[in-house]
């Protein structure tokens, strides 16, 4: 009968534990018998020779063996062993005997061995795989920055953390098309970093999330050829204070990206003689067009635009999308005061104001894409759009205004 012993590390079933063999030789025949010897193919039999063994009496003590277990034994899920007992009668041949198990251990899962009478000691498999699977984002287009058609390489590590050898290994993604593989064997404790690679092609929906998430499965097979499994965890995962950990996928590798929202706007004016007298009088107007244009990486929604100085008509726009300008939502216009031709001109300041897709508010204020050159700055207002009034005939557009007192025409 064979015990198997867990006489090594780690604990379970692993090479170098061990099964002893205890052997009971009973003379079951009608004359004494000499000299018994035990031998057996598979360990080295210690004890012995018994010099004598009466009739009917039973030798437990003389013979023992010790096996030392193999990968390929914990392969096989058991070791089956059959021993042979000789001995000498007072006269004729020698009589022997191919043991059994007079306890057979009870295994459902054993191979039946070629001989009935095998001692099958079994040896539990302990089947797993690990794999971790690490992203990298690389800045692989233009811009600079996180941007559409960047990229994400995958390393993928798969580690045999069971008790068996691993055969025909896989690793798929739902994400991106894995390369690599598959791994032919994969021996107990072995780690395999360089087989599986993936790499994936950042877009505006995962801009707009700030992070890419991914979950990658291994199956392998144990030498039974059933699937052994595992989903990838991150060995490594990028801090990330502001991503979100999906409640579905605890496990997944989250690779952050940066986020960069930013908006634009440009304001030009246009003065608007209403009355057509060449002069500018209380009244006039002024109308502004505006340009928004989403200059950061993210999509921005909900814009409007407000003036310090006009009533802004239309908006808001739903979504402006990376690199896009709209030219045509807003517009605004600015009824003449008495102020403004004392001044010559009328400045003027907007903010468009949209959000990120975190809901945080994205704000810019207008510049003027044909600034006047000859208006005065205002110091309070560099970034003014500056309007030049015309407050006499023949005064030149765009000129400084006439305000010398006794000057006509």
């Amino acid at each position: 009968h064979g015990t198997y012993v867990d006489s090594s590390l780690p604990a379970g079933v692993s090479v170098g534990d061990t099964i002893t063999y205890a052997f009971t030789v009973t003379n079951t025949g009608s004359a004494i018998l000499t000299n018994i010897s035990v031998t057996d193919p598979l360990v080295t039999v210690t004890g012995g020779p018994l010099a004598t063994l009466a009739v009917g009496a039973v030798d437990t003590t003389t013979f023992h063996a010790t096996y030392t277990i193999t990968q390929a034994d914990i392969d096989a899920g058991q070791v089956n062993n059959l021993a042979t007992a000789v001995g000498a009668p007072p006269s004729g041949p020698n009589v022997t005997d191919t043991s059994s198990d007079p306890n057979p251990t009870i295994c459902r899962s054993c191979t039946p061995c070629n001989t009935p009478d095998c001692t099958i000691t079994p040896l539990p498999s302990n089947a797993s795989i690990k794999l971790e699977k690490h992203g990298t984002y690389v800045d692989s287009s233009l811009p600079a920055g996180v941007s559409v058609g960047d990229t994400i390489t995958y390393a993928f590590t798969v580690t045999n953390t069971g008790n068996v050898t691993l055969s025909n290994i896989t690793v798929t993604d739902p994400l991106v098309t894995v390369t690599g593989g598959p791994l032919a064997t994969l021996a107990v404790g072995a780690v395999d970093t360089t087989t599986f690679h993936a790499i994936y092609t950042i877009t505006q929906a995962d801009i707009d999330a700030g992070q890419v998430n991914n979950l990658a499965t291994a199956v392998g097979h144990d030498p039974k050829n059933n699937p052994v499994t595992d989903t990838s965890s991150d060995p490594n995962p990028t801090p990330c204070a502001t991503c979100t950990t999906p409640p579905s996928c605890t496990d997944c590798t989250i690779t952050p990206l940066i986020q960069s929202p930013s908006i634009a706007i440009t304001k030009d004016g246009t003065y608007n003689d209403t009355n057509h007298d060449g002069i500018t009088n209380i009244g006039d107007t002024v109308t502004y067009t505006f340009v928004v244009t989403n200059t950061g990486n993210t999509t921005i929604t909900n814009i409007t635009v407000t003036d310090i100085n006009a009533i802004v008509i239309g908006g808001p726009i739903v979504t402006l999308a990376v690199g896009a300008s709209d030219s045509t939502t807003f517009t605004a216009t600015h009824v003449i005061t008495q102020a403004d031709i004392n001044a010559g001109q009328v400045d003027n300041l907007a903010t468009a104001t949209g959000h990120d897709p975190n809901g945080n508010p994205v704000t810019g204020t207008s510049t003027d894409p044909t600034p006047c050159t000859t208006c005065t700055i205002n110091p309070n207002c560099i970034a003014c759009t500056d309007t030049p009034l015309i407050n006499a005939n023949n005064d030149t557009y765009n000129s400084v205004a006439c305000d010398i007192s006794g000057i006509t025409g």
